[in-house]
């Protein structure tokens, strides 16, 4: 019997929020072979915890055992496709992907450069490889004149939580928008963000969202789901959009 159909004869044998793992590991096996357990964590809603008792459920000693069995299974089931129908798919994908940054509401991003432009202080949070669109418009905000404070990691963050106030800017990237990460290191600012704090995501039912005054949603989420990485060039895309109508903003 393969991996994915033993697990899913445990599928009674999982607690409640183990089974939000199982969910996902039977619908994205695929990324399995590059995703930690923090990042299998995160995507599934959950804990490292909750991830290693799933894996202790089905009889391995940790995560490290699941993922060689996991990366073994697909090598050995997956049937190799052809290369060029693989691009051209991919391809399409990220075309349509593009197209649908039209649905982003119009009003919210001109409401954030209205934001950037009025305001001194400005936060920008991004962990892992949500840290890549925060560089980017850390940069870029700056090649225009425009000075940011921001957190690429945990400590980093940490340290910076404690000198907002509610006249700042936060902008907070986050793929998944797992509550997990912010909890970690902005937990102050749980139920005290700042008025003019904005979470950009993919994740359109994002557990932050509620959080946040402003949400923009980025297309991608289900392409992400369906990858072995994070798919950072959406964000990258809009950042570099968003930084243009900055500086064309009157």
């Amino acid at each position: 019997m393969d991996l994915l159909n033993i697990i899913k004869l445990h599928h009674d044998d999982f607690s409640k929020t183990e089974l939000k793992v199982y969910e996902y590991v039977i619908n994205h096996p695929e990324t399995i072979e590059t995703y930690t357990i923090s990042k299998i964590a995160d995507v599934s809603g959950t804990s490292t915890s909750a991830v290693l008792r799933f894996c202790q459920v089905l009889g391995f000693k940790g995560y490290k055992d699941f993922r060689f069995e996991m990366v073994k299974y697909l090598h050995e089931n997956i049937k190799e496709q052809d290369s060029g129908d693989l691009w051209n798919q991919y391809i399409n994908e990220y075309i349509k992907m593009i197209n649908q940054f039209q649905n982003i509401d119009r009003d919210l991003i001109e409401q954030l450069i209205v934001d950037l432009k009025q305001n001194k202080k400005i936060y920008l949070f991004g962990i892992h490889y949500s840290s890549l669109p925060c560089r980017q418009l850390k940069a870029g905000l700056q090649d225009l004149g425009i000075m940011t404070f921001a957190g690429y990691d945990y400590m980093e963050s940490a340290h910076l939580v404690n000198t907002v106030n509610e006249d700042d800017v936060i902008i907070f990237f986050s793929v998944s928008g797992a509550k997990n990460n912010f909890k970690r290191f902005l937990t102050p600012l749980i139920n005290n963000l700042p008025s003019k704090s904005y979470l950009i995501t993919m994740n359109p039912n994002s557990q932050l969202v509620e959080l946040f005054n402003n949400v923009i949603t980025i297309p991608g989420y289900t392409l992400t789901n369906q990858s072995v990485i994070d798919c950072e060039a959406f964000f990258l895309v809009f950042v570099e959009i968003l930084l243009n109508l900055l500086h064309h903003h009157a």
